[in-house]
């Protein structure tokens, strides 16, 4: 245990991107051994899997988006993804539309239906987040935030750098 502790210690001080991975999963092991409950039952509720959720997640944040996008980012194949999509149309949590530019294409958008559950869902997260760390000291938690905060910050402008020609609907 004494180990674990100077890694994470180690990894606090300036770490390069394999050991701030490794904290952000050390975190992300506490707060699902203390919450995720709820979140899952939701999903199981829905008939949903973690596959559907993320291209859920996907159409709320990006938009429209053709099959062949959404497949790149599951990294999953065409076929598997379009049965993925498939599930949440005839669920009422995606529909499909006729591509603008290529009729034979179809583009895949979420409805209100599934933009509900996506808040549902973030909220629910959200509330197990906070649970989990709630026991922390009001320094540790102005410290975290105020991190956490440039990280996002940081980690939004490096998407908006990295956006790629497949990432275009």
């Amino acid at each position: 245990m004494a180990e674990k502790g100077q890694k994470i210690a180690e990894a606090a001080s300036g770490a390069p991107p394999v050991e701030m991975g490794a904290l952000i999963g050390e975190l992300m092991k506490h707060v699902n051994r203390r919450s995720a409950g709820e979140t899952l039952a939701i999903l199981n509720d829905a008939g949903l899997t973690l596959p559907q959720l993320v291209t859920l997640h996907i159409l709320d944040q990006c938009g429209v988006r053709t099959v062949s996008a959404i497949a790149s980012s599951l990294r999953l194949s065409p076929a598997a993804t379009s049965h993925l999509i498939d599930r949440l149309v005839v669920g009422g949590l995606a529909g499909r539309i006729e591509d603008p530019d290529d009729r034979r294409q179809k583009r895949v958008t979420i409805t209100a239906s599934g933009r509900r559950l996506v808040d549902r869902v973030q909220r629910e997260r959200t509330r197990e987040m906070t649970e989990a760390v709630a026991g922390l000291s009001r320094e540790v938690c102005r410290q975290f935030g105020r991190v956490l905060g440039r990280v996002i910050e940081e980690l939004e402008e490096l998407e908006k750098l990295s956006a790629s020609p497949k990432d275009v609907p």
